[in-house]
């Protein structure tokens, strides 16, 4: 069995080494792709908030987000000396640290997610930036409206089908990486995301099974009516490879 990630072999972390050391073979099959917005006056405005102290918080829902502000130049070992940093879990969090944050950053408690930002964040007043994805939408922004936030929001990047724009894409060139016609029906898909599921959801290539990391993925997959054998019991290593035993 090889087990198919629809992202970038540079998004890789603890979800593939674990899986790499339970002796499954992996393969990466990116299907989106991110980069930085057309217009960046916006985003390298908030770099320049973010180094300055313009907000009392900043939060990251995701490890692309810090990706597209360090492109921008962000070094988030400054904005750590004055502004609460924080993040939906500890993907985005090992993320941080990989870019420089000494800092333990803010995250929710058993929900690394943005539905458990919204529910576990503390209240403002206060001012707080809040960078995402376009495809993020305004509820998050709502949200920390509602909970007395003064937000200022911004798009910081863009999810497009692989690959992205060479002169905006925020992650690096990966070489290796299979297209719809390296698979075959012996391999099982994780679709590592809702946007991953939009996209197979385009493909229709006949594989061995088809399972989501997660709850919102799998929302996406049967929005897509997408034939799931199963979704991960926890979006991590093992919860994938637990769905991947029954298989």
């Amino acid at each position: 069995m090889r087990v198919i990630l629809t992202r970038q072999p540079a998004q890789a972390g603890h979800i593939e080494a674990g899986l790499q050391r339970l002796g499954y073979h992996l393969g990466f099959l990116p299907l989106t792709d991110y980069q930085l917005p057309e217009n960046l006056a916006a985003l390298q405005a908030m770099v320049t908030g973010l180094h300055a102290g313009t907000w009392d918080q900043v939060v990251l829902t995701s490890p692309n987000t810090i990706r597209a502000l360090v492109k921008l130049g962000w070094d988030p070992a400054v904005t750590e000396t004055h502004t609460t940093i924080a993040v939906t879990g500890p993907g985005t969090a090992r993320v941080l640290h990989n870019h420089g944050a000494t800092k333990t950053p803010w995250m929710p408690t058993d929900d690394a997610s943005a539905q458990g930002i919204l529910t576990q964040f503390p209240r403002g007043p206060g001012r707080l930036a809040l960078p995402q994805s376009q495809a993020a939408g305004r509820a998050m922004t709502q949200g920390l409206t509602q909970r007395g936030w003064d937000v200022t929001h911004v798009v910081a990047y863009h999810t497009v089908s692989y690959p992205a724009a060479p002169q905006r894409a925020i992650l690096a060139t990966s070489n290796g990486v299979l297209t719809p016609t390296n698979l075959t029906c012996h391999d099982v898909v994780v679709l590592t995301a809702p946007s991953a599921a939009s996209r197979w959801a385009q493909i229709a290539v006949d594989v061995a099974a088809v399972i989501a990391i997660g709850q919102p993925t799998r929302r996406a997959a049967e929005h897509h009516r997408i034939d799931l054998a199963a979704t991960a019991t926890s979006p991590d290593a093992t919860g994938i490879a637990q769905v991947l035993h029954r298989l």
